[in-house]
């Protein structure tokens, strides 16, 4: 058996967790912060491809977080951080799981988009790996990564309702071990 890396566990961390978006998400993630932006949110009309289109920067912002930890400091405030995200995602998926299901035509383009998002935000993940490379930025890091993946496997009945993902079970992700 190979040794677990922090480089191998972030790997498998950042797959579960986002295997659990780009699989089975096919929503929207806004990033509203702002008080004038959730009550803005709250007042318009949600729709698939408004929640998808929220998801979608949530999920790039999850992506950017990680990536701009330099030292323990920058994965302290990743925690919190990343915590915020998993915040906005699963107000995100409370009103998703509000609206009608859309018809075939939605799905698919929902799909679609996932599809293009996921692609570039993985990509946008390959630079992750030096990141872990420090023990101490990793003993902060990879906790947070777990309980975010957590989070986000809360949410999954709600995302599987949509998209080309509706009619499939849920995936089951391991939750990685610590080093």
């Amino acid at each position: 058996m190979k040794p677990v890396t922090n480089l191998r566990l972030l790997s498998v961390i950042t797959l579960a967790s986002s295997s659990l978006f780009f699989s089975a998400c096919e929503k929207k993630a806004a990033d509203s912060t702002e008080g004038a932006q959730a009550e803005q949110a709250e007042q318009a009309v949600d729709t698939l491809d408004s929640l998808t289109d929220e998801l979608i920067v949530q999920l790039n912002q999850y992506a950017d977080i990680v990536l701009a930890v330099k030292d323990a400091a920058t994965a302290q405030e990743a925690v919190t951080n990343l915590n915020t995200v998993a915040d906005a995602i699963a107000a995100i998926a409370a009103r998703l799981d509000k609206i009608e299901m859309p018809d075939e035509a939605a799905n698919i383009a929902v799909d679609e988009k996932m599809k293009t998002a996921s692609m570039a935000i993985k990509q946008k993940m390959q630079a992750a790996g030096e990141i872990m490379s420090n023990e101490e930025v990793a003993g902060i890091l990879i906790p947070a990564l777990q309980n975010f993946g957590k989070r986000m496997a809360e949410q999954e009945k709600v995302f599987m309702r949509f998209g080309s993902q509706k009619n499939k079970a849920p995936q089951q992700q391991p939750a990685p071990a610590a080093t």
